[in-house]
């Protein structure tokens, strides 16, 4: 009985495949000559409203279907976000591929990013969009600014980047309440040759409790986190490949067990890929050196107040972005020079991938291994303190995963935008 119910359930699932396979074929030779056909694959992007804004070709849900895929990448720069557009061509556009690279700088609002990047690519489509019918629907339009770009405009700043921060948040009801903020203040300049990052910040975390005893006796409890982080780094490009820095970091903070630290270390990086190309691909290296000095709040578990200690860090970075999904990943060893037994072992790893037409998979994971938590106070962790989080406490290992499948099926165009409820 149960095997009937199996295949009842394949059977089922196998006609919902063909089904929609042969609705998608449908669809796709209705509007094989009208509007271009696009796949956009992006993350943070305002996608709803470039779907809305570009009108000129039809959005579909799935990259099979589409004759372009619209891939769209961001990483941070010293002044704001660089958008990477790289359009690659399908079926008869096929071995046609084109690149595009839009800066939002960091005073844009979220209106002037968002049209900014609408404007290019609605740029990186139209050359495609002359091969359609589309074409003799499409005006032109030129608004020149009365500055040219070949004309490098001089900089009054000299590449400095200044910022000022700072959030706040609380919450409550009748026994409870919590305040947070946090602010800082930093100053970056980065260019093709090098890369200076100066840095504050500030974090304080206060919660309070009422418990009401039997004799209707209220007491109130407090519980206080907070630190401190100033850094300095400076990196300096050697080659395409190569890249080298020193870094120095002072902090200090409650939940940690710092009255201060003192942190300075110097790098290399190797880049397998050129450093131009990390929008689409890198697999890089990194070999940290360096000393700190630690001003323990109480005495830890060593029976230490106060140490200077010689460390060394081996990190591996790897990130692809292609057209059938993506996968990243981190791995970061480090051990103490005076005894290699207290070290630590952190690895994180996310793909996403395109197992067949209309199936995505999502992975992700995290594990660490952790023998090197020298700071721990020896005295004992209260209740609170555990329950809150409000001190680091000694373990051995931490870990995370996900897991996700998403299917979809159906009309493969994507294109309307519809904001009611």
């Amino acid at each position: 009985m149960l095997n009937r119910k199996f295949a009842l359930i394949f059977v089922v699932f196998f006609l919902i495949g063909q089904c929609s396979s042969f609705v998608v074929a449908q669809n796709s030779k209705q509007y094989a000559n009208e509007k271009l056909r696009v796949f956009l694959d992006c993350g943070r992007c305002y996608e709803t409203y470039i779907r809305d804004e570009v009108k000129f070709v039809n959005f579909v849900r799935d990259r099979e279907d589409a004759q372009v895929h619209l891939l769209i990448t961001r990483a941070g720069t010293g002044a704001g976000i660089e958008y990477t557009l790289r359009l690659i061509g399908k079926g008869g556009f096929d071995g046609r591929g084109q690149t595009l690279s839009y800066v939002s700088f960091n005073s844009d609002t979220d209106d002037e990013e968002r049209k900014g990047l609408l404007r290019y690519i609605r740029t990186i489509l139209f050359p495609y969009v002359t091969k359609t019918k589309v074409v003799d629907e499409i005006e032109i339009t030129y608004k020149p600014t009365g500055t040219s770009n070949d004309v490098k405009r001089a900089d009054p700043w000299n590449s400095w980047l200044f910022e000022i921060n700072g959030r706040t948040s609380m919450d409550g009801e009748e026994s409870r309440k919590s305040f947070y903020f946090n602010g800082g203040v930093s100053a970056n300049r980065t260019t093709e040759r090098m890369k200076t990052n100066l840095r504050y910040d500030h974090d304080f975390n206060k919660r309070t409790f009422s418990i009401e005893d039997s004799n209707g006796v209220e007491e109130e409890s407090i519980y206080i986190t907070r630190s401190h982080r100033f850094s300095a780094d400076q990196v300096f490009s050697i080659t395409d490949h190569w890249s080298a820095g020193v870094f120095t970091e002072v902090r200090n903070s409650t939940r940690n067990n710092y009255d201060l630290t003192v942190m300075g270390s110097a790098g290399l990086e190797y880049n397998v890929f050129p450093y131009e190309e990390y929008a689409e691909r890198e697999i890089s290296f990194v070999y940290l050196v360096g000393t700190e000095f630690r001003d323990y709040s109480e005495t830890t578990i060593f029976l230490k107040d106060r140490e200077t200690l010689l460390e060394q860090q081996l990190r591996a970075r790897i990130d692809f972005t292609k057209p059938w999904g993506g996968i990243s990943g981190r791995a970061n060893y480090r051990t103490f020079l005076h005894d290699l037994q207290k070290n630590r072992f952190y690895l994180n790893m996310n793909l996403n991938f395109r197992v067949f037409r209309g199936l995505e998979l999502s992975l992700s994971g995290r594990y660490s291994i952790i023998n090197n938590q020298l700071n721990i106070p020896a005295s004992d962790v209260s209740n609170a303190e555990q329950l809150l989080n409000l001190r680091e406490q000694f373990t051995s290992y931490s870990y995370g995963a996900f897991i996700g499948l998403e299917y979809t099926f159906g009309s493969i165009f994507n294109q309307v935008v519809n904001p009611r409820f």
